[in-house]
């Protein structure tokens, strides 16, 4: 309740989305472009905690490195004024894989084929630039829909990814 009224950076906090181990992702505005945007917002107390701060700078780093149309994409990042660590993203109309299995029942092999191949392409993508996602599952696959390709994949949450070179890697391996 605190958080619905205020606003974050650029933007106006509206509701809260989602809720994962690192933060919590909100529904914001951005009224210079004029549209909402999901908002993950680092969990209260981890802001002064340097590994939870460079988990969630490595995941922005992460994440701004893909372009794969089948990786959500990031707008913004910062931090505010009063320490509140923040990631703009698209915001994305569905819901994840587990819930769309929950609702439409088992997938036939074709179209399972088709999303797995996609969320491979993705993947590969961040293989390639040395970005493991380490956190694959249904709840990190988004179904959404994209023009008038429905079934459209989008693969979530960096937030424990290695990155290669990575200075928190090299912290958390010792």
């Amino acid at each position: 309740q605190l958080f619905e009224s205020r606003s974050i950076g650029k933007y106006a906090l509206k509701r809260r989305i989602g809720r994962g181990g690192m933060g919590e992702v909100w529904l914001a505005y951005h009224s210079g472009l004029q549209r909402d945007v999901a908002l993950k917002i680092l969990r209260q107390g981890q802001e002064t905690d340097p590994i939870g701060v460079r988990r969630f700078e490595q995941e922005v780093e992460a994440m701004t490195q893909l372009t794969h149309p089948n990786t959500v994409r990031i707008y913004d990042h910062g931090v505010t004024e009063d320490g509140i660590w923040y990631y703009a993203m698209e915001l994305l109309e569905g819901v994840n894989l587990r819930e769309f299995v929950e609702q439409s029942g088992p997938l036939d092999s074709p179209r399972a084929l088709r999303m797995a191949h996609r969320i491979a392409r993705a993947l590969s993508e961040a293989h390639e630039r040395g970005i493991v996602h380490r956190d694959v599952k249904p709840e990190n696959i988004f179904i959404t829909r994209a023009g008038n390709e429905p079934d459209f994949v989008k693969v979530l949450d960096f937030g424990i990814a290695k990155v290669s070179n990575s200075r928190l890697t090299d912290d958390l391996t010792r």
